[in-house]
């Protein structure tokens, strides 16, 4: 007769992934749009009644928004992460460096069918940007970094950039609506786009690391102008915007 064998392993209490996921999801989403700003307390009432969803759940989906440190637990409460300027000075270089490598690699071994995916990528950046879709072009950015990546083979790099922008969507969400940034900006990713076609290596990673040294500035100079701060003791302080 066998004998069961005990790992020391604890019994796993099943969750509602599904449902966690939407509640991050959109939480997530409130965040890089800006609707709800650096600082903001999280109002756990508000938030249920808004999404319609138990404390529970909301909760759960606080813990995985704190690990990728868009949220932070105070004494008064769960409050959306404020990026120091210190802390938005490395991020951005050390994405200067993710996207540098990301480009050459794709430079150097991107197909054809890679080279088509990102000539969409970009024409879609290019609308929404034209369009004045200020909703959309977050999104498209995702897309054309995402395209980069898997032309570059190097999913390792779009995970890290994840998460880096992740820390950094509140800047970034204050810059697309700007049409002179957004313009500098189109001007970057096609001088960029046309290095990784041309399958000029050194080129790209250079246009790469220009886009974010000038994404860098802009931001700094936002922060200098107090733009992208939420207002301590504002109307929006102490409850949620709504709009998650």
């Amino acid at each position: 007769m066998s004998e069961e064998r005990s790992t020391g392993l604890v019994r796993l209490v099943q969750e509602s992934a599904p449902l966690r996921r939407k509640i991050t999801a959109s939480l997530r989403q409130a965040i890089e749009s800006g609707a709800l700003k650096p600082g903001e307390r999280l109002v756990e009432k508000d938030l249920c009644r808004e999404l319609n969803v138990s404390r529970t759940s909301l909760r759960e989906a606080f813990r995985e928004l704190e690990a990728e440190g868009l949220v932070a637990n105070h004494p008064r409460g769960m409050t959306v992460t404020q990026v120091t300027e210190h802390e938005a000075s490395n991020i951005y270089r050390v994405r200067a460096a993710l996207e540098a490598l990301a480009a050459e690699q794709f430079a150097l071994g991107a197909g054809e069918a890679d080279q088509a995916e990102l000539k969409h990528a970009v024409a879609q950046l290019e609308q929404a940007y034209s369009e004045k879709r200020y909703d959309q072009i977050l999104n498209t950015k995702r897309e054309f970094y995402e395209t980069l990546c898997r032309g570059a083979d190097n999913n390792i790099v779009l995970d890290l950039l994840n998460r880096l922008n992740s820390r950094i969507t509140q800047l970034r969400s204050a810059s697309v609506s700007d049409p002179r940034r957004g313009d500098s900006s189109m001007a970057e990713i096609r001088t960029l786009a046309a290095a990784l076609l041309a399958r000029d290596a050194g080129a790209a990673r250079a246009a790469a690391i220009a886009h974010v040294e000038a994404a860098a500035r802009y931001t700094a100079e936002l922060r200098r102008q107090g733009k992208t701060e939420a207002a301590p003791g504002g109307a929006n302080a102490g409850r949620s915007e709504g709009k998650a």
